[in-house]
């Protein structure tokens, strides 16, 4: 067995936290959640750069922080993607679909002791969709069409919309919309960036950089009996580490996917003690590599297409599965869901044909039409994303093109894609579902979005996205989703790569984890987690 890696302040901690959590005795399966025990689980994803649940898209920030707040909605991970409630026990919709109000759950208590009302949730999305100076929101431009926020009780909150849209409650179901103390953020607006205090089903306790972030059952959650956890202990680790822990009997699962010989790894070596979940839908995760648009050489659509015909994204999918859980082919819209395309549609769209050879001929074809038969492009990547660079150095040499491929450390390619000093750009949206409205809104105009690293503002862009948007009717507006996914093909802002197959490990007494789940942010809270045979300190 391979000797497990971890940061030096992470030994001492396992031997008591695992202690105190599952007991590793066989059981019948409880017939209900039974509570107790710690969760121990890794995180490798690095550092949170901010506590601020509004600033970030990133899972380093979100798997930590979620379990310690609430949101109005939620994405129903049993029924992926629709929406339940979390704040909100229920709500309405107008006959116009312009307004929409929400009745909260009574008595949800902060975790300071405080009471939460609609006051909260009004300071909380107005600080997302309008964030005070030196404030950062990420999903600003997503939270466009609300129109007004009222609060005419403490209990009742209503959104009206500017115009009706087709996703209203899949925007305010966003697990990034955490909300916040109204009284503290009136004091300070940055505050969430460096305190966590939330109403959430566990409390926070504590954040050791470079080892672990503990959290603690918080008694006065609003939901009865939940949850079922006493606490949660989350290791900074290095994803190999990670899979050793789970190997070695260190941790009870892993957020990120497994390939087939690091399961049969662990499975080999563990048996009955694991049981293997997930792997059969995609998840919303679609790593790619955003194409400059301001840099002169891939201003034109031929060049940026010509890139994505030279990649063989179908020959290469086995090979990648072997390294890395992003291995399914797909478009700009997850494999399996409701408005994406089907193999024999997909190959229709540039990039995605069965000839690869005439592809490569035909991107030959247009960089010579361009002027840039000789082009030579800088490939900014991330360190542990070296593979999906050293595949597109390859492909893009058989047309001609030469990379630099620079692969740095995370810190440094966050530092270029605010400056923008690069060609290519390694980009890794991970979205909480597959409603087009969310998962196009990426490519909104860089002017006013800047998670857009394409860095472009394109009217037809705007025109259909905006068209399906406002679309109440499944079926044209699936074509109207079909004609933007097309022409953001054409025009080639970005070059996808391959969607995530999360296949996972855990540990076989643990439970509420047991789906095939459409995204990696749904159940981020742990609300739901227990372990069968109570798993008592």
């Amino acid at each position: 067995m391979k000797p497990t890696v971890f940061h030096p302040h992470v030994f001492a901690l396992l031997a008591c936290s695992l202690g105190a959590s599952a007991q590793a005795q066989a059981q019948a399966p409880a017939a209900s959640p039974i509570k107790g025990g710690t969760l121990v689980m890794p995180v490798h994803v690095g550092e949170p750069a901010t506590y601020d649940c509004h600033g970030t898209n990133s899972p380093a920030v979100m798997w930590r922080v979620a379990p310690h707040y609430s949101t109005l909605l939620k994405i129903n991970a049993d029924n992926f993607p629709q929406v339940t409630g979390d704040l909100a026990k229920s709500w309405t919709v107008s006959p116009d679909n312009l307004s929409y109000r929400f009745t909260l759950h009574p008595n949800i208590k902060f975790h300071d002791g405080s009471t939460l009302t609609s006051a909260d949730v009004k300071a909380s999305f107005d600080r997302l969709r309008n964030p005070p100076a030196g404030v950062v929101s990420l999903r600003q431009g997503m939270l466009a069409d609300v129109n007004t926020i009222e609060t005419p009780d403490d209990n009742t909150v209503v959104f009206t919309f500017k115009r009706k849209n087709a996703a209203a409650l899949q925007l305010l179901a966003m697990p990034y919309a955490c909300v916040y103390s109204a009284k503290l953020m009136a004091s300070d607006p940055s505050y969430p960036t460096k305190r966590v205090m939330g109403t959430g089903p566990f409390r926070f306790v504590r954040h050791t950089p470079g080892s672990e972030w503990v959290g603690e059952r918080f008694n006065d959650y609003f939901l009865a009996g939940k949850p079922y956890l006493d606490g949660i202990r989350l290791l900074n680790v290095s994803p190999v580490a990670a899979t050793n822990a789970l190997l070695a009997g260190q941790v009870h699962f892993t957020m990120q996917g497994l390939t087939p010989p690091e399961v049969a790894r662990v499975t080999g070596a563990r048996g009955d003690k694991v049981v293997v979940r997930g792997g059969g839908a995609a998840t919303t995760f679609l790593p790619w590599f955003a194409i400059n648009n301001q840099r002169d050489g891939l201003k034109d659509p031929r060049v940026r297409r010509a890139l994505n015909l030279a990649l063989d994204r179908w020959g290469a999918s086995k090979a990648m599965e072997q390294m890395t859980p992003m291995f399914r082919v797909g478009g700009l819209l997850r494999p399996g869901s409701t408005f994406a395309r089907d193999d024999a549609e997909l190959a229709k769209l540039p990039g995605f044909g069965r000839d690869i050879e005439a592809a490569r001929k035909e991107a030959k074809r247009l960089l010579a039409a361009a002027g840039q038969s000789n082009l030579k492009i800088t490939v900014v990547n991330n360190r542990a994303f070296t593979y999906f660079g050293v595949y597109v150095a390859d492909q893009l040499s058989r047309i001609g093109v030469t990379v630099d491929h620079q692969a740095l450390d995370t810190p440094q390619v966050a530092a270029r894609r605010i400056s923008g000093d690069y060609d290519l750009i390694f980009d890794s949206p991970a979205e909480y579902s597959d409603d087009p409205s969310i998962q196009l809104a990426y490519f909104e105009p860089f002017s006013t979005n800047r998670a857009n690293l394409a860095r472009f503002g394109d009217p037809k862009v705007v025109a259909l996205y905006q068209a399906q948007l406002q679309d109440f009717n499944p079926q044209s507006r699936k074509q109207r989703v079909r004609d933007l996914e097309s022409y953001l093909m054409e025009q080639s802002f970005v070059m996808p790569l391959f969607w995530q197959s999360r296949k996972r490990v855990m540990d076989a007494q643990l439970r509420g984890l047991e789906g095939d789940y459409g995204s990696n942010y749904v159940k981020i809270d742990l609300a739901d987690v227990w372990f069968d045979g109570g798993a008592k300190k």
